[in-house]
């Protein structure tokens, strides 16, 4: 039997008539799926501690691509995600299982996937916490972005143009600002500096990284973005009918 592991639970579903089926992002051991057993009859008893965005410490036994849950221990506290911040959270869980490998360890998503969970919990700005875990994932897969110069001529990116940034290539330099197409300098630097966003960054930044995203998802819609657009649709219902 192996030794406990830090790890979260991204994804839950019933199994058989006591158990679960996890999904579970690992420090030591990357993504693993595991059977916890007899848990959802704990859960009616109050002692089920399987818990989205809670720091567990486990253990499992078991090979092949489902093992076996054989300990859970907890000694932090749960990353309370209240609203937005918890479809953030979501959306996050749904990306490291869409995109990340069964057993590839991988400390830096790991790290990476615990600091956007703190900075959902406390921070007001859901859409930078976001973009800096996106961009911080396709680095530690090894789809880290160019973002300093234009991929064809070498010339570094200048504030004042835009470009179309083509995944497995790079930037490409563009004759004009095209919405929803490209991204000016000024917005690839704030990305590549981590600092001084505004909202129009924020929005190319945003544009920018639905297209790469799309590109490794092999452009299968992810659920979480549907959740999304479908609260925008009760919140804003004319809005939401002209964005859709």
């Amino acid at each position: 039997m192996m030794s406990l592991t830090q790890a979260f639970v991204l994804h839950q579903r019933p199994y058989r008539e006591t158990s679960l089926l996890l999904d579970v992002i690992s420090r030591d051991y990357g993504r693993v799926s595991l059977v916890a057993r007899g848990v959802r009859q704990k859960r009616k008893r109050g002692g089920h501690q399987l818990q989205l965005f809670q720091p567990l410490w486990l253990s499992w036994v078991g090979r092949g691509e489902l093992q076996t849950l054989t300990d859970v221990e907890h000694h932090q506290p749960r990353y309370w995600l209240k609203g937005h911040a918890a479809l953030c959270g979501l959306y996050i869980n749904e990306l490291l299982i869409r995109l990340t490998g069964l057993h590839q360890s991988e400390p830096m998503i790991f790290d990476a996937y615990q600091q956007a969970l703190s900075e959902l919990e406390h921070s007001d700005s859901c859409e930078i916490t976001l973009r800096i875990f996106e961009k911080h994932l396709l680095a530690a897969m090894g789809y880290g972005l160019a973002l300093t110069h234009e991929a064809s001529s070498g010339l570094p990116v200048t504030d004042d143009n835009y470009y179309r940034y083509l995944p497995e290539h790079g930037l490409i330099v563009s004759d004009k600002a095209i919405p929803g197409q490209t991204i000016s300098g000024r917005s690839l630097r704030h990305f590549e500096q981590e600092s001084d966003f505004d909202l129009v960054s924020l929005s190319e930044i945003k544009q920018m990284m639905r297209t790469v995203l799309n590109y490794y998802l092999d452009g299968k819609p992810l659920k979480s973005r549907q959740l999304f657009a479908q609260m925008q649709l009760y919140a804003n219902p004319a809005t939401s009918e002209t964005e859709r």
